[in-house]
């Protein structure tokens, strides 16, 4: 596997007899993984187009790197699963690529029928993915009909034409239907030894019928299940976060790591809380850290009526959250939107927010530079235009409302302002936050001004991180924060979409405050210090711009060239230009959403 430290290379691969380019890679990507990972050959060819100068990462090192730190092996199986969607959609449209799951809980108590059916059921109502649902363990038909489950006869007579007359007896066969459009394939006898030795051909024939496929398994592993577990794409596992069950997860962790071998670490097994037993949990970061795990775990089932009474829930909340968040994972249907710097030009992004907001699109994470951060943090910790309205532009119904609650001047040895009084507006917005208390998942981008490099916060304090990210050189004095000096996130990436991508979003909406050539424009003839720092970054901004949002799948520049850096009082103005923009992009935008959850346009 080979990284790149410097210079460009150029991917190309033969497909139908041609040569056709497939991407460019710079600073920091990589190439070569999937060769390593399979032991397969190359099936691409890489030329290098600039001097260039790259590491060499071999089998053995790779292998000890991952185990090590399992968020590697997380983020390459994203990075991995992102490509292969791009490429499938390119060269191979109509193909549908199924996967699946073996899903298993740490215990019976933990709701996972009405977690798997909560997550089939918002892949099937989001997108047009087939879903099947394979019990292996027999439900009451009439806790069936309290999911809303219908018996019906097989959907497909020829599902089976791959096996073996004598490998399964139909009359312990029981199919059952939920008007969302997902299948349930009931085996009232359990899986037989028979039956073990046909799965893989049984698997076949479900791809043909089934975009996902779930194994819902016991809170135990019998040989069968382990077979399952071996033979899927992918693990989930729904797990007890009490101090008394952490041992038995552990142990389960451990099963689940030897049965999948190298690939555990890969991000193919993947945790989720459940809420429904014990009274007090152990605090997700310390879970982590108790199971090695390579990511926080999300909440997967919370205390509910739904939860505790066997219904699906079929509420599409926003936040997304839960069940659902699950869903749109799989579905491959995540929304992000990054947030470009700007200064006051940034209030824009609320305009856009609120037009997305208004039309029910609800996304699923959100990276934010300088003023990006400031605006996506906050929006993150609310969920609400009208509360991040409410905490930042109706603060400054003035210019004189904005200097004062803004601008803390200090003697200028490090920068103009201390940028305490800005820190202060956040926290207050965001209530104290951390990381894991957002309601939306956020990425805020900072510089380590000390080693020119660019640092991504997702943990630990909000406001903190926030204050990194709008620390404008010579404007505000840098702010040290997890023992580094940081600047503003705008230096090195202004509108943060690889953030996003690298996080798993499917779909990326970028907004780009800074105006494309670079710059705005003065208010005086004759400029003071103030407007030529923050005129100097602008047009750096602007014209870096356009490398960072190549990436994304939809850009938005809010037509804000005739505002200042400092315009905070106009703050009802420039959200007005960000929902102008967005109102003319907003079929677009729903045309892309659309397309990326396979649903037809004339629907």
């Amino acid at each position: 596997m080979y990284i790149i430290r410097s210079g460009v290379i150029s991917l190309s691969k033969e497909i139908e007899g041609r040569n056709v380019y497939l991407s460019e890679l710079k600073r920091g990507d990589f190439f070569g993984e999937l060769s390593l990972l399979s032991n397969e050959p190359r099936n691409a060819t890489a030329i290098v187009s600039l001097d260039c100068t790259v590491y060499c990462l071999t089998r053995d090192n790779f292998e000890i790197l991952i185990k090590k730190d399992k968020s590697i092996g997380l983020y390459l199986s994203r990075h991995y699963a992102k490509r292969m969607v791009l490429e499938e959609r390119k060269f191979a449209a109509k193909k549908n690529i199924p996967v699946f799951y073996a899903v298993s809980a740490t215990g019976p108590e933990l709701g996972v029928s009405h977690f798997l059916y909560t997550v089939s059921y918002h892949i099937s109502d989001e997108s047009r993915k087939r879903v099947l649902v394979i019990e292996p363990h027999l439900e009451a038909e009439g806790i069936m009909h309290k999911y809303g489950m219908k018996k019906i006869v097989c959907p497909d007579p020829g599902l089976f034409k791959l096996l073996p007359d004598n490998s399964y007896n139909s009359k312990n066969i029981t199919w059952f239907h939920h008007e969302s459009g997902f299948d349930v394939l009931q085996l009232t006898t359990g899986f037989s030894n028979r039956l073990s030795e046909v799965i893989p051909a049984l698997m076949e024939g479900l791809q043909q019928s089934y975009d996902i496929v779930f194994f819902n398994l016991s809170h135990y592993l019998n040989s069968m299940e382990r077979l399952f577990v071996r033979l899927c794409d992918r693990t989930l596992v729904l797990m007890n976060n009490t101090r008394e069950e952490v041992g038995n997860v552990r142990r389960r962790l451990d099963e689940l790591e030897k049965i999948c071998g190298p690939s555990a670490f890969m991000g193919r097994i993947r945790t989720g809380v459940s809420h429904l037993y014990g009274n007090t949990g152990i605090p997700r970061l310390e879970i982590k850290e108790m199971l090695g795990l390579s990511e926080t775990p999300n909440i997967w089932v919370d205390q509910s009526d739904d939860a505790f009474n066997d219904r699906i829930d079929t509420i599409k909340c926003f936040p997304v959250r839960g069940a659902r968040a699950v869903a749109r994972e799989i579905a491959g249907i995540r929304l992000g939107i990054a947030l470009g710097a700007g200064a006051a030009r940034g209030w824009a992004h609320i305009g856009i927010l609120k037009v997305l907001e208004d039309a029910g699109i609800h996304i699923d994470m959100i990276s934010g530079a300088s003023m990006g951060a400031l605006v996506g943090g906050i929006y993150a910790a609310t969920a609400s235009v009208e509360k991040l309205k409410k905490y930042t532009i109706d603060l400054f119904p003035t210019k004189f409302q904005a200097k004062k609650k803004i601008f803390d001047y200090t003697f200028p040895r490090q920068g103009l302002l201390k940028g305490k009084k800005a820190a202060g507006l956040v926290r207050n917005a965001v209530n104290n936050a951390d990381f894991l208390d957002l309601k939306i998942p956020a990425y805020i981008v900072g510089v380590d001004i000390l080693n020119g490099e660019e640092v991504i916060f997702e943990t630990g304090d909000v406001t903190d991180a926030v204050r990194s990210s709008i620390a404008i050189p010579a404007i505000f004095s840098p702010f040290k924060h997890q023992g580094r000096w940081m600047v503003d996130g705008g230096l090195l990436n202004p509108v943060p979409v690889d953030v996003l991508l690298r996080k798993g979003a499917d779909m990326v909406i970028a907004v780009s405050i800074e105006p494309r050539s670079g710059g705005g424009v003065f208010q005086s003839k004759t400029p003071g210090i103030k407007s030529i720092v923050s005129q100097t970054i602008s047009i750096v901004h602007g014209r870096a711009t356009g490398d960072f949002v190549k990436k994304a799948d939809m850009v938005l520049y809010p037509d804000v060239k005739e505002y200042a850096w400092d315009d905070f009082h106009q703050g009802i103005s420039l959200m007005r230009c960000g929902m102008e923009t967005c109102i003319g992009r907003l079929e677009d935008i729903q045309k892309m959403i659309n397309s990326n959850e396979g649903k037809d346009q004339n629907r």
